[in-house]
């Protein structure tokens, strides 16, 4: 009984046989059921030598961000998820500049090593073009052989345009890599044009439970390491806060208070883009505008309201209620209201940066 992980042992299984499964759990509400998966028994006679240990895969391995974007460097965050059941022996960044998935890729740059083993790494390249698009993938080697990481472009800043000192502003509608807007608040608080994860405007990007960095396949309160604890200020901070974390610099989530003057000096417009997206425009003060496309939020498996509400989250804890398994989030309607609400940490959310 209870919350938590737990594990059931099937036996007296038949050999070559696909097997249904679910988990269930019970309370005075009523029973619920997880997700179904299937798997087939090994045949007979074929149980792999020790009992229990499976075939090996290749690893899983993310390219998550490109920081820190200069005329001539930039750094490059990845995660090595799972190691395949084997050990990484290599990882690291392959760059180019030219696109891997074309078909006559010739332009090839180099490979960067970042040790081995699976978690976080970062590579920084050095000596690059000014002005150039690059092409960059996360890799990761075991016995089994090489998997890589989705491919993320980036354009290095033009000659003698790096601000002066690292991490300042350029071009005065980008921060480290990334476009802001200056929508004329009384903050002066900017806005980036687009989520973490995503790389432009239209698209929603990742989720992620409140105060984690990774987005992931199940978000439940089990696998939601700051759901119950007490968290105040989370801001900047690269252990909480996604949008530090992968952005670097100065980004980072905005809080309840930068929200709610979205919602008091700007004009909110729901629209469609076409039959697959849509979401709110948020015009400022000075008639400059972000767009905040609907994704809705995620439980479990599921996405929810993706096609009426633009759900993002901000780093302020449910301070109102003194409950340390909430947080507090800003919704957008398709009803062209907004307004704060307050949710499940577990919960997955799209993540939009701000600075100062």
């Amino acid at each position: 009984s209870g919350v938590g992980e737990f594990q059931c042992e099937l036996t007296d299984l038949y050999p070559g046989e696909t097997f249904y499964v679910r988990a269930f759990a019970i309370n005075e509400v009523g029973e619920s059921y997880g997700e179904e998966i299937s798997f087939v028994t090994l045949e007979e006679g074929n149980d792999g030598g020790n009992e229990g240990e499976e075939d090996a895969e290749k690893p899983t391995v993310k390219t998550a961000s490109v920081v820190d974007v200069t005329s001539t460097s930039a750094t490059v965050n990845a995660i090595v998820e799972n190691d395949g059941g084997a050990e990484v022996t290599k990882r690291g960044v392959e760059c180019a500049c030219a696109s891997f998935s074309e078909p006559d890729h010739e332009c090839y740059m180099g490979i960067i090593y970042a040790g081995s083993g699976v978690g976080e790494f970062q590579c920084e390249l050095t000596d690059l073009y000014p002005g150039e698009t690059i092409y960059v993938r996360a890799f990761a080697i075991n016995e089994v052989g090489e998997s890589y990481g989705e491919e993320i472009s980036f354009v290095t800043l033009e000659e003698g345009n790096d601000g002066g000192n690292e991490g300042e502003e350029d071009a005065e509608t980008n921060i480290n890599g990334y476009e802001y807007v200056d929508l004329g608040l009384p903050s002066g608080l900017k806005w980036a044009s687009y989520n973490v994860g995503a790389s432009s405007p239209y698209e929603v990007g990742e989720y992620f439970s409140w105060g984690e960095l990774k987005s992931k396949e199940r978000y439940g309160m089990d696998n939601c390491p700051t759901y119950g604890v007490p968290m105040e200020d989370i801001s900047g901070n690269v252990e909480f806060d996604v949008a530090t974390f992968a952005w670097g610099s100065t980004w980072r989530m905005p809080t309840e208070t930068e929200m709610m003057e979205l919602k008091n000096n700007c004009t909110i417009e729901w629209v469609m883009i076409d039959n697959n997206t849509q979401g709110c425009f948020v015009t400022g003060p000075n008639g400059n505008q972000i767009y905040l496309p609907s994704g809705g939020f995620m439980t479990e498996t599921n996405i929810d309201f993706a096609d009426a509400e633009a759900a993002y989250w901000t780093l302020t804890p449910d301070v109102y209620n003194n409950d340390s398994g909430y947080a507090t989030f800003m919704y957008f309607y398709n009803n062209n209201f907004c307004n704060r609400g307050w949710m499940s940490r577990y919960v997955g959310m799209p993540v939009r940066p701000v600075s100062e």
